[in-house]
């Protein structure tokens, strides 16, 4: 996948009871021990090996790991009719972790986990656009994808569906959405510019410490 060129991001479930990251994510400090190897990469596993998953750390919190940068293909959702969503158009694949799917609670937070993962996915790469963001299953009716039914298959279970997923997304987006200041009438307004940045972080990192010191400020590009 070449640097800065996804073009959307594919929602995967696991379709395993079990919702613990160790399972799937080598980081023993992190997520706690998985004494049979099995997770993404490891060397009793397959071939299988996504961008990232969401699930429970080892303290039982809900968190996002990510496994391979985003310029290089992973391999998540297998082949369609017009390819696998790998190289034209690229694009980023994370797991989430399913419990027996009877667990309103760990739902509700596996989804609030898992949209605020692809809105930070998104700052990254703002090329993404909403309708991009799909299921297995919606990017098996594109053609580029097995014939699989996750994460529908949890998102059914609690009257949901990826409508309402990207609904989750697109709010979060508006609200950490940095707007610049209206102005009204005659007045006047002065603005002093901080730094110019190449790298949208180091943009970001600097607005923080400004706001952190009691200034209000913005990001244009």
């Amino acid at each position: 996948m070449p640097s800065g060129s996804p073009a959307g991001i594919i929602v995967h479930s696991t379709a395993a009871n079990n919702p613990n990251l160790k399972r799937y994510v080598y980081a023993p400090d992190l997520v706690g021990v998985n004494p049979n190897k099995n997770w993404f990469g490891g060397e009793n596993s397959n071939l299988v090996t996504p961008h990232g998953v969401v699930g429970l750390d080892i303290n039982g919190e809900v968190r996002a790991a990510q496994i391979l940068p985003y310029d290089i293909c992973c391999w998540g959702c297998g082949s369609g009719t017009k390819g696998s969503y790998n190289f034209s158009p690229a694009y980023i694949q994370f797991e989430m972790c399913e419990d027996g799917l009877n667990d309103e609670n760990y739902f509700n937070r596996a989804f609030d986990a898992a949209a605020q993962y692809v809105v930070e996915i998104m700052k990254e790469f703002p090329q993404i656009k909403l309708e991009n963001v799909i299921s297995h299953k919606e990017a098996n009716a594109r053609g580029y994808a097995s014939a699989h039914g996750d994460p529908e298959n949890w998102l059914s279970k609690f009257g949901r569906d990826m409508d309402w997923f990207r609904d989750k997304v697109k709010k979060l987006l508006e609200d950490t959405a940095v707007k610049p200041p209206e102005t009204s009438g005659n007045k006047k307004f002065y603005r002093v510019q901080v730094g110019a940045f190449n790298d949208r972080k180091l943009a970001e990192n600097q607005l923080e410490k400004l706001k952190t010191a009691g200034f209000d400020g913005y990001i244009t590009e």
